[in-house]
Parts: structure tokens; C-alpha cells; sequence
């Protein structure tokens, strides 16, 4: 894949997004559903190339970066619909005013329900899972909206390896940060596995920002309502470094 939009002509191509994984996982089984496509595939697209050149955050020679073509793909995403609730016990101390130490007892209950996103996907560099939203109204059986073969993402994280990495999420939300005793609870309701839309640009840069080594870098962009989901850029102490020696 070759392009010359916001950057220089990639003289070598980029990878292609859309692999076969070494182990797909069997679908048979699983609630498989699609989020449609809602925002305007011009003005994805456009949004993303203007993400990956532009921005407070671009390093000063952004302009010589290499820039892929944009791409819509259909990144699988399981999403897990649970609730955690931890009890806790602790002590805090202090000194009262007359230089006397004091202890104090402290507890308290912590409670969380909603759904977390996993990626679906192993080794799989762009990852919506912390932005996105997916509300299960919004999507449709997969059988009813069938995803084009360049576009479709494989899945290989099975529905236990998501609600494991789902229920170690659910507990950081309400474990305390110190306590003599905590009981926590997590519970799992449900799991379904959601292909997300997203349009996808993706840059080799080298320059001020990274020191020179050849990195790449993406922004994908939510193909639901346009919002940033995911994106990997030069380090950004490096770029606004760069922004200040092109200053002087």
C-alpha cells in the first residue's frame, strides 16, 4: 500500500492490516454481532489522514513521515457485562494537636456494573478497547450484515481468556489502594463478540521526535460516530522538543 496524502511517497509498502491469525478462533456458538457503519466514509477517512498529520502533539517534521492510504477494517472486540463490589478495612494515623499519635479505624464499599471491551485480537497494534462504546442495541447478528473478507479482522482470544483479562479489570476498579482486609467480588453476566468499524491510517516516521529510528505509528477512527479510538504517535516529549529547536 502506497500514498503521498499529508506525507512522503512510501516507497515500500505497508503490511497488510487484514492477516489470518495461526489460530482463529471457531465461531460456532459464540453471540456474534456487527456495529454498522454510520459515519460517512469521505469524511472517516478524511478525519484520519487530518489525525495522523496534524494535531498540538505532531512533531515539528511530521511532514516527512510516510502515509499509508486510509483503510476501514472490522476489528473484533469481546464485550463483557459484569459487576464487581469489594468491603474493606483499614487504619489511618495521625498527630493530634498537642503531639499525641492517634489511629482511627477506616472501610468502606466500592461497586462497579458496567461492560469492558478486550481486544479480540492478539499482537494486534491497534487496540479501540479503552475509547470505544459499544452498546448492544446498536449492533446486528453478523449473519444479518456480512463483513467483506479484505476488511473482517480474524479473532483469536477465546470467550474465557476475555473474561479472565475482564474479571482482572473488574477487581483494579474497586480493590483499595491499601487495607488490613479486602473481600472482593467479582461477577460476569454476559459475553458477546462485536466487530467494530474503524477507518485506519497508518505513518513510518523518523526523524526528531524518535531519534531518527524508523517506527510506525497509526490513528484510527471510530466508522460509528468519527470520535479518535486508538492511536500510536512519536513520543511526545520528543516531539515537542522538535517543535522548540525548529523555533530557534
Amino acid at each position: 500500500m502506497r500514498s503521498s496524502v499529508g506525507g512522503v511517497q512510501s516507497a515500500v509498502p505497508f503490511d497488510p492490516l487484514v492477516t489470518p491469525p495461526s489460530s482463529p478462533l471457531p465461531l460456532a456458538g459464540i453471540d456474534t454481532y456487527v456495529l454498522p457503519v454510520t459515519f460517512g466514509e469521505m469524511a472517516g477517512h478524511g478525519r484520519a489522514r487530518t489525525a495522523a498529520r496534524e494535531g498540538l502533539t505532531k512533531p515539528a517534521d511530521i511532514a516527512r513521515a510516510e502515509v499509508s492510504d486510509s483503510e476501514r477494517v472490522f476489528v473484533p472486540l469481546w464485550r463483557i457485562q459484569g459487576a464487581s463490589e469489594s468491603f474493606h478495612v483499614g487504619v489511618t494515623s495521625g498527630t493530634q494537636g498537642n503531639g499525641r499519635r492517634y489511629v482511627l479505624p477506616t472501610g468502606g464499599f466500592r461497586h462497579q456494573d458496567r461492560a469492558v471491551l478486550v481486544l479480540a485480537r492478539r499482537h494486534f497494534a491497534i487496540d479501540p478497547s479503552a475509547k470505544a462504546r459499544i452498546d448492544l442495541a446498536d449492533a446486528k447478528p453478523i449473519a444479518d450484515r456480512p463483513i467483506d473478507d479484505t476488511e473482517w479482522v480474524d479473532p483469536d482470544v477465546t470467550r474465557a481468556d476475555a473474561e479472565a483479562e475482564a474479571t482482572d479489570r473488574f477487581r483494579r476498579m474497586v480493590a483499595p489502594s491499601s487495607a488490613l482486609y479486602a473481600n472482593i467480588d467479582v461477577r460476569i453476566r454476559s459475553a458477546a463478540l462485536v466487530w467494530l468499524p474503524l477507518y485506519v491510517v497508518r505513518y513510518r516516521y523518523a526523524g526528531d521526535a524518535n531519534g531518527g529510528v524508523p517506527s510506525e505509528y497509526h490513528v484510527a477512527i471510530s466508522a460509528r460516530d468519527g470520535a479518535l479510538v486508538s492511536e500510536r504517535r512519536p513520543p511526545l516529549l520528543g516531539s515537542i522538543a522538535s517543535k522548540l529547536r525548529s523555533l530557534f
